[in-house]
């Protein structure tokens, strides 16, 4: 699990972050990065409290879902 913080300004999460869960997304050896790191595709996080989509950057991504450059 990862905590994310919701780019909603007003999300209804108390500290505008919630939990998810990378490990459907990424192979062994995959691990959640900063933005736009060297090697590193994005993935959209869906809050969990507000609905919002949020961008997260993983490596070692699982071929299935669909990637996002830049």
């Amino acid at each position: 699990m990862t905590r994310i913080h919701c780019v909603n300004s007003v999300c209804s999460s108390p500290d505008k972050k919630f939990d998810w869960d990378e490990s459907p997304h990424i192979e062994k050896g995959g691990e959640v990065l900063a933005a736009r790191e060297s090697g590193a595709k994005s993935v959209v996080a869906v809050c969990t409290y507000c609905g919002t989509q949020n961008k997260v950057w993983l490596k070692v991504i699982k071929k299935k879902d669909k990637l996002r450059r830049g």
